[in-house]
């Protein structure tokens, strides 16, 4: 429904004043009887709300994910899921069968292509502010200041949206963003919306093979661990190792499995590895898997923190 209302111009029409279902089925060349159906659809969903006069408003607090234009807007999300995701969900049943081995049976990559990933990069910006918050006072726990003079590495930054947030946390914050030279753009116009282009530095290179730098009070990864391969993922940390500033700690948000079978970070783990499944290579990986990784990378978990839906987990030198 969300997409069909994108798809016809619904939100946008109802930026400005409130409209009834006739109004916009004029404005959007639709039929009146099937517009009113999908509106009230909408308000079922709380995506609309409707005044008791048949007319039809999005709410303030919504604006910003269902606006083509807004901070956290879902059409990156809607034409990634369209040019990836519901194919391959609708082929799941085959990917059960053969399984995401590769000849030598080790788990084969995440292949999500360049255009899937700048699509989807922008469309995910709505997980960012709640994850922030807890990843941020957990910082102010162990030292960090708003006049403190630290720096973070966001590897495989995408928008930039959770390195954006902490600068805007911590103004003597500055931030390091890597991420290839077709998703960059997005990454310094966010900045630069967001108020803290002066304090980001975009790195456009490959982190799999060029340097990142040294002397990072923070490396951070953001859903790039579930993308990995077990051996990918500890190549990963070593990396992240050798980059730190003595004290200084790794940041890993992601679905991230623990015992508690019920909790809704694992409910959702659960469902996101399935999707990982579907679209090719990659899944949720445990605490224990984590431990391991850290473990070979000369480093250590200090702490496990939750966020709605997924989780943070704070690591320093062994």
């Amino acid at each position: 429904m969300i997409e069909a209302a994108h798809d016809l111009g619904v939100f946008v029409e109802l930026a400005g004043e409130p409209r009834s279902g006739a109004e916009l089925a004029r404005a959007l060349d639709a039929d009146p009887r099937a517009m009113s159906v999908l509106l009230d659809a909408l308000c079922a969903y709380d995506l609309l709300v409707e005044d008791g006069n048949a007319r039809y408003a999005l709410p303030a607090e919504l604006r910003e994910c269902l606006l083509p234009d807004g901070l956290f807007s879902l059409v990156g999300k809607i034409e990634y899921d369209r040019t990836l995701a519901w194919r391959a969900w609708r082929n799941l049943a085959d990917t059960v069968r053969a399984g995401t081995r590769v000849e030598d049976g080790s788990d084969a990559p995440n292949q999500i292509g360049e255009t899937e990933y700048r699509s989807l990069v922008h469309g995910i910006n709505f997980w960012a502010p709640p994850i922030v918050n807890v990843l941020a006072g957990a910082l102010a726990e162990r030292g960090w200041t708003p006049r403190r003079p630290v720096s973070l590495v966001d590897v495989g930054c995408g928008s930039g949206i959770y390195s954006h947030l902490l600068l805007r946390r911590f103004p003597a914050l500055t931030a390091t963003g890597i991420d290839v030279r077709r998703i960059m753009p997005l990454a310094l116009a966010q900045a630069d919306r967001l108020g803290v282009a002066d304090r980001f530095r975009p790195a456009v290179m490959d982190f799999w093979s060029e340097d990142w730098g040294l002397g990072y009070d923070l490396a951070l990864f953001v859903n790039i661990f579930h993308l990995q391969t077990p051996a990918s993922a500890e190549e990963l940390l070593r990396r992240a190792a050798k980059s730190l500033a003595g004290g200084g700690l790794v940041a890993v948000v992601d679905q991230i499995v623990t015992g508690d079978a019920h909790s809704a970070q694992n409910r959702f783990s659960r469902l996101f590895a399935a999707s990982m499944l579907a679209t090719g290579g990659g899944g949720a990986y445990r605490t224990e898997d984590y431990d391991r990784w850290l473990d070979g990378a000369g480093l250590t978990r200090v702490a496990l923190l939750d966020t709605p839906m997924h989780r943070v987990l704070l690591a320093g030198p062994r």
